[in-house]
C-alpha cells in the first residue's frame, strides 16, 4: 500500500499532506492539510507565521476509475505582521492547483474546456454528466471565456479567411 501513497502524492502540490482517505461507492474523498509554515500577505508580500483560523475547502479533481475524486483541504488563515498593511487577515493561496473560490482543480476546468472546445456547451454540459461531473452549460461558457489559447506569434505566416454568401 506504500506505493498507492506515493502516487497520491506525487499527483498533488509538495505543501499538501494526506491525513484520510475515504473510498464509498460513488465517490473517493481525499483529505488534506496544509503542511506550510508561513505565506506572503496578497497586499504587502510580507511573510506571515501567525495563523489566525483555519477553513476547508471542498474541490473536485479529476476521477479515478470512474468515481468522482474530491479533496478537502485545510487551509490557514494568516495576519498580517506588517502595521502598515491594510490587510489584516488573508486565506493560503493554492491558485497553482485551484483558483480563489473555485470548486474543480486547475487540470479538470482544463479538461471540462477541452470538451467544450470540441460541442456545444448543452452537450458538453451531457458529457460531462457520464463522467459523472455536474457542471452546467453556462458554466461551461465562463470556463471557456478564461481560456487562453497558446500561439507562438511568431510561427503565423498568413492567415486565410473564408467567406460564405447565400
Amino acid at each position: 500500500m506504500e506505493n498507492g501513497f506515493k502516487i497520491i502524492k506525487d499527483m498533488f502540490p509538495d505543501y499538501l499532506e494526506e491525513t484520510n482517505i475515504e473510498i464509498d461507492e460513488d465517490k473517493i474523498i481525499i483529505y488534506f492539510d496544509s503542511k506550510r509554515k508561513s505565506c506572503n500577505c496578497p497586499s504587502c508580500n510580507n511573510p506571515s507565521m501567525t495563523k489566525s483560523t483555519y477553513f476547508t475547502r471542498k474541490i473536485q479533481d479529476l476521477n479515478v476509475i470512474e468515481k468522482p475524486l474530491f479533496l478537502i483541504i485545510r487551509l490557514a488563515k494568516y495576519r498580517c505582521e506588517n502595521p502598515k498593511c491594510n490587510t489584516k487577515i488573508f486565506s493560503e493561496n493554492i491558485s497553482d492547483f485551484a483558483g480563489e473560490k473555485q470548486r474543480r482543480t486547475n487540470r479538470l476546468n482544463e479538461l471540462l474546456t477541452k470538451f467544450l472546445l470540441t460541442q456545444s456547451a448543452e452537450s458538453a454540459a451531457r458529457r460531462c454528466s457520464y463522467i459523472k461531473t455536474k457542471i452546467s452549460g453556462d458554466t461551461l461558457l465562463r470556463l471557456s471565456k478564461k481560456y487562453e489559447f497558446a500561439m507562438d506569434m511568431e510561427s503565423i505566416r498568413s492567415i486565410g479567411i473564408d467567406d460564405f454568401v447565400f
